[in-house]
């Protein structure tokens, strides 16, 4: 009798060890099944990635992965593409995965796999609620509960490495909380650390078994934010390599290469995202290489192609697209071209049914009115050039242009000095000439434009910034607060707290 029980003992393990569940669930299959519709997810193939995890949740109905990953492609969706249904399928998907795991957890605490995906979701789940609805309590509520169902994981088992993708993300987004949001450490009851958020990430890439190549995509952007380039280009080389087909790493990589002042590069990047989506004809993929193809090609001063790739872009447009900036790039590049009238076209087309605290859309609603009031001059012109020569890492170029607005305009204004300095100075900075940049900006402390306000403030905070590469952070912050000190209304106001806390978040 013992003999037989060893025999079904030693052929149970052997199952399990194989990945085939004695109830009949092949959970090997699962396992290569969610690794392919991550896969599909990277490629933008949504309705590839679905099928997969659909195919997981019928071949182990008990298993949480495949619920879990299935609500993902809509988290995805609404992220990519504000859709309002998809936006609340996820929520709805979020909350029944969330209540399927407690349902585990009430029987068993110490279950870490449920544990883990009810802090997955609530995570995830703080970004989407942010930017679809601006809800900030409710974002940080869930982030908070993602955060301590995922620490019960990591105290229990160090070695579940999957776990420190979300430990990573809430550690690193919470140490950037500007001042006027201080509030929200409260709640939380944290304030974040910046350094172990991306020890964190760094962990889940090197060891986590889903979430590998998610945490190697959130460490490009960190690098990114704190212009550390070769370190962003190499785990976003780690990206292309496990993905070469997958349109949203090269949107990635050409928008590190434009960041970098690479914009041929970058436009190769974004003309093979529209390679990459052939056979699939993704909307999403269409319109941010579109997008992007038309602001690289804009700060090229190539408005011939801006202009059309920026038509193509506004036919995937939809009602909660920040599109001001684009109507404004489009018209303005249509006006450079000699066609003032088709311009007007797309400046009359200005959105104005934006939330109040869209200060983004705010700033470009103004401009298109300034460009719709009065054609370009001749100033007007040279100061595009002027800007996007800088943009593009034509420094040299970019400089001329600006003294050239000055010697034409026989009687410069503030508003034109401000934008001749401030640019300048930007010039100055991109070339590491901190000294001449801080000289630059300077310049537009004691000015008083009429229509550029904030590039007043700006001025401060650009000193500021100067000043945190020279080493010299005191000094830096002294700038920053007369910048957080002006109290007159002006574009980007609201901005200007998160702006400092980002680059002194940097060093």
């Amino acid at each position: 009798m013992l003999k037989g029980i060893s025999k079904k003992i030693f052929l149970t393990g052997f199952l399990i060890i194989s990945g085939i569940n004695i109830y009949g669930q092949d959970f090997g299959k699962v396992h290569k099944l969610i690794l392919e519709g991550i896969n599909s997810i990277y490629d933008i193939d949504f309705p590839a990635a679905l099928s997969k995890f659909q195919q997981a949740k019928s071949e182990a109905p008990n298993d949480l992965r495949g619920p879990f990953f299935e609500s993902t492609v809509y988290f995805w969706k609404a992220l990519f593409t504000k859709n309002r249904t998809d936006y609340e399928t996820y929520l709805n998907l979020s909350d029944n995965i969330i209540k399927r795991c407690e349902d585990v957890t009430d029987k068993n605490e110490n279950d870490l796999d449920a544990r883990f995906y009810i802090g997955w979701t609530y995570t995830i789940r703080a970004f989407v609620v942010y930017m679809m609805d601006q809800k900030f309590l409710q974002a940080a509520n869930d982030i908070k509960s993602g955060n301590n169902e995922l620490k019960f994981v990591v105290e229990k088992n160090p070695a579940y490495y999957d776990a420190y993708l979300g430990l990573g993300i809430f550690n690193y987004i919470t140490g950037l909380i500007p001042r006027k949001l201080q509030w929200l450490t409260t709640i939380l009851g944290y304030s974040g650390d910046r350094d172990e958020g991306r020890k964190q990430l760094m962990l889940a890439s090197d060891k986590g078994v889903y979430t590998s190549n998610e945490a190697k995509f959130y460490l490009t952007l960190l690098a990114w934010r704190e212009e550390n380039y070769p370190i962003a280009e190499s785990y976003a080389t780690q990206l292309k390599t496990a993905f070469p087909n997958s349109p949203a790493v090269m949107m990635l990589w050409g928008g590190l290469q434009s960041q970098q002042d690479k914009m041929s590069d970058a436009i190769d990047a974004f003309e093979k995202c529209l390679t990459l989506n052939k056979g699939k004809e993704s909307d999403i993929v269409y319109k941010n290489a579109y997008g992007a193809l038309s602001n690289t090609y804009f700060k090229t001063n190539n408005f011939t192609k801006a202009a059309d790739y920026g038509k193509k872009y506004m036919a995937y447009v939809n009602k909660d697209d920040n599109l001001n900036n684009r109507l404004y790039s489009i018209g303005v590049s249509l006006e450079m071209l000699g066609n003032r009238n088709d311009a007007i076209t797309f400046y009359k087309q200005a959105r104005t049914d934006f939330k109040e605290d869209n200060e983004w859309e705010k700033h470009w609603l103004r401009m298109l009115n300034k460009r719709l009031a009065s054609p370009l001059s001749s100033s007007d012109s040279i100061l595009i050039i002027a800007e996007n020569d800088v943009s593009a890492g034509k420094i040299s170029d970019g400089i001329n242009e600006y003294q050239k607005v000055m010697t034409i305009a026989s009687k410069p204004n503030d508003d034109i000095s401000s934008q001749v300095n401030h640019g300048t100075g930007l010039a100055y900075f991109k070339q590491k000439d901190y000294d001449k940049a801080i000289e630059q900006f300077k310049m537009n402390l004691n000015l008083n434009p009429a229509e550029e306000k904030w590039l007043v403030p700006d001025s401060y905070f650009q000193i500021g910034k100067c000043l945190l590469r020279l080493g010299k952070k005191n000094e830096a912050q002294q700038y920053f607060d007369k910048a957080l000190d002006i109290d007159y209304d002006y574009d980007f106001k609201g901005a200007m707290d998160q702006k400092i806390k980002n680059e002194l978040t940097k060093f």
